[in-house]
């Protein structure tokens, strides 16, 4: 008999794309209720969270190089969420569009740490979306349109 996770585990990597689409739909709500100033800080929170999913692909990983270079680059979008808050929102749409290129990097096992195969569709395409919209949302409220 299958467990549950086990289950859950399948759908996963046969449908990664159900997964992305649930969290488009819980990420999208939240920043047209938010005042746009929250809305700036939760996207921000958000990308250096994706930005720091690598590490724990990493710690994994049998390299210290391989370690240490996640790490470096978790930290520029961290940097990137902090410039999104402090300088302008469009290091926010840009960064998760980065994080959706750094995820297409590691589809061939050959860059970076090992990711499931099922993470790196799921990811870019919450990435690609959520960037996207943050440029509709923030452009229409902040420039009137």
């Amino acid at each position: 008999m299958t467990s549950t996770l086990s289950r859950e585990s399948d759908l996963l990597r046969r449908h990664p794309m159900w997964l992305a689409a649930v969290l488009v739909a819980l990420f999208v709500p939240i920043h047209i209720i938010l005042p746009v100033d929250q809305s700036i800080i939760v996207a921000s929170v958000t990308l250096a969270l994706i930005g720091g999913a690598y590490i724990g692909f990493a710690a994994r990983a049998d390299s210290a190089n391989v370690f240490w270079m996640e790490l470096a680059v978790a930290m520029l979008f961290g940097l990137t969420a902090v410039l999104g808050i402090t300088v302008h929102w469009a290091f926010l749409p840009a960064g998760l569009a980065l994080h959706a290129v750094w995820d297409l990097l590691h589809h061939n096992r050959e860059f970076g740490a090992a990711v499931p195969n099922w993470y790196i569709p799921m990811c870019a395409v919450f990435d690609g979306l959520a960037a996207l919209f943050l440029v509709l949302l923030y452009g229409a409220e902040l420039f009137g349109a």
